[in-house]
């Protein structure tokens, strides 16, 4: 029999009370997912939320609703707009994540698996406060032609300097600032594989974001941002993780 669909009670600051629609099975469906990515026992979720095991439980049996309040307290632990649990808008890189820790999910501890997640929502509410506060941005696009992989980089970075009125004997201070002149996200955070320099994620909602592994030298680390955002530039348009070693 097809599972009901209820309204939950939300509270949210700019928003006030709004009755909002959950299906109890794709609400468990979410949370296992999300325990399961973070690699989180039933008892670190009740010792990081307050939310005891038997409701937990419950949650993930598709057999109870959470309160508003508890949605918000996952939300806040889990990183994520807590509408991300309540509806079926892409509001957080949910199945992106999903196709990371699919791919290379042995090569990241459980504090990595915190730190990219950090970083995912860093990049959601950047990107908020940039729409809100009516931020420009520079726009660049660029299409690869033939089949001379190596060439494309090459070709794209002559276009990107001129996008930004480099000279020819520029050499470019803040490859960060650049990247995000485009659009981009660009975030370090410490992941514990060290073989894991930075990771290329296309966004549902945030769009292009870069992060870079600062457990590396600095110059290391600029390198990494540059090659990041040569993955953006060059597969925009893919919804695949890239990673470098």
């Amino acid at each position: 029999m097809a599972q009901a669909i209820f309204e939950l009670n939300v509270w949210h600051p700019a928003l006030q009370y709004k009755a909002v629609p959950i299906d109890p099975a794709e609400f468990a469906r979410k949370l296992r997912s999300c325990r399961g990515q973070r690699q989180l026992t039933p008892a670190e979720l009740v010792a990081g939320t307050g939310i005891s095991i038997d409701r937990f439980e419950r949650f993930e049996a598709g057999e109870l609703l959470p309160t508003g309040d508890e949605v918000l307290i996952l939300a806040d632990f889990f990183q994520c707009d807590y509408r991300f649990f309540v509806s079926n808008e892409k509001l957080a890189a949910f199945q992106q994540t999903e196709t990371l820790y699919r791919k290379f999910g042995d090569e990241f501890t459980k504090n990595d698996r915190l730190s990219i997640q950090e970083f995912f929502f860093l990049c959601e509410c950047e990107a908020f406060l940039l729409t809100e506060l009516s931020r420009k941005v520079e726009p660049f696009t660029f299409t690869p032609t033939g089949s001379f992989y190596k060439g494309h980089g090459e070709e794209a970075a002559k276009a990107l300097r001129r996008h930004f009125s480099y000279r020819s004997n520029e050499v470019p201070s803040d490859v960060y600032a650049d990247f995000r002149r485009l659009g981009f996200h660009v975030f370090r955070r410490r992941l514990e594989n060290s073989s894991i320099s930075g990771l290329t994620i296309q966004h549902p909602m945030a769009g292009t974001c870069i992060l870079v592994n600062y457990s590396e030298d600095i110059y290391r680390q600029r390198f990494t941002a540059a090659h990041e955002g040569g993955h953006g530039i060059l597969d925009g348009g893919e919804d695949v993780i890239r990673y470098i070693c």
